[in-house]
């Protein structure tokens, strides 16, 4: 029994030592891949092939086409050189699409061991239409445009001319003529001057005499008013400070 068990303990040991080198093999295995162009696109003239081609025994890859679908393996023709510097991903090389009729086809890139042995990506399909033209794009429906009422004219300014009136000139007054007191004698012998009638009841005398009395009639209305006022007031005061 112990026998067995050291047995049984020694296999299962083998096995996780040996699981990591059986494991690595499969991961670094990874085949060629051609990423660009994309999986029947339509191409023209000179095509670019881009993917990645490595390996950690990586000896060199290769390029390859063949007329779809592929009847044989033996069937691919070889594009151009050998590559022996690794691609992670970018360009692997070109292919003249004019060298063949249009149609379909197939691309592959081939990565080559040291040791001889090699590995192949999938079939990328690809279509030739090198005599076909280019597909026009469809234009995009755009929106009608709104349309833009147009401005009407400025509206003309109309000026009226209104006739100049002449102003009248105005008439030189005339200045009226000073009258002289005539100066009468007194009974001294001497003499004395008396107004006149009509010096007395004269139009400006007349108006200065009213304007005075206009003016004294206002100024008693005016002291009339005050005094009522001021008592109003002291009326009101009163009424609203007694006890």
């Amino acid at each position: 029994m112990k026998l067995a068990r050291l047995a049984g303990l020694v296999l299962i040991l083998g096995l996780a030592l040996s699981l990591p080198a059986l494991a690595a093999p499969l991961i670094q295995e990874q085949p060629p891949v051609i990423a660009q162009p994309e999986q029947d696109a339509p191409v023209r003239g000179v095509v670019q092939i881009v993917g990645s081609a490595t390996h950690p025994q990586f000896q060199r890859y290769e390029l390859y086409y063949a007329p779809w679908p592929v009847p044989s393996d033996q069937s691919w023709i070889f594009i151009g050189d050998a590559h022996y510097q690794q691609q992670p991903l970018g360009l692997l090389g070109t292919w003249d699409s004019r060298s063949v009729p249009d149609g379909t086809y197939a691309l592959r890139v081939r990565v080559v061991k040291q040791d001889g042995n090699y590995l192949d990506s999938d079939p990328r399909r690809v279509l030739v239409v090198n005599t076909r033209p280019p597909d026009t794009p469809t234009p995009a429906v755009t929106d009608t445009p709104t349309p833009i009422p147009t401005p009407l004219p400025p509206t003309p300014t109309v000026i009226v001319e209104l006739p100049a009136v002449e102003t009248p000139t105005p008439e030189p007054t005339a200045t009226p003529e000073a009258h002289v007191t005539p100066i009468l004698p007194t009974e001294g012998g001497g003499q004395g001057s008396v107004p006149a009638t009509e010096q007395l009841f004269s139009a400006a005398r007349l108006l200065a005499v009213a304007r005075m009395s206009a003016t004294y009639t206002v100024g008693v209305f005016v002291a009339v008013g005050l005094f009522f006022g001021i008592k109003a007031l002291l009326y009101w005061l009163w009424l609203r400070l007694r006890p």
